[in-house]
């Protein structure tokens, strides 16, 4: 079983969940912003996914 993690839109907000194997970040040096490849686009809306954490785990925002 794979486990997957949830990624939100930029763009509408939406959460998705993903297996872990599909994804790659942008910048994976890059530890404020965990933007997904281009390749993995919200469903709804076309906009970029960031990475937010495993599912189930709970999730922390940055507010500033």
């Amino acid at each position: 079983m794979s486990e997957e993690m949830e990624c939100m839109c930029l763009q509408c907000g939406i959460s998705l969940h993903l297996p872990a194997e599909l994804i790659s970040l942008e910048d994976p040096a890059n530890t404020e912003v965990k933007l997904l490849s281009s390749i993995h686009v919200c469903a709804s809306c076309g906009g970029s996914l960031v990475l937010v954490g495993k599912v189930g785990d709970e999730p922390q925002y940055r507010l500033e």
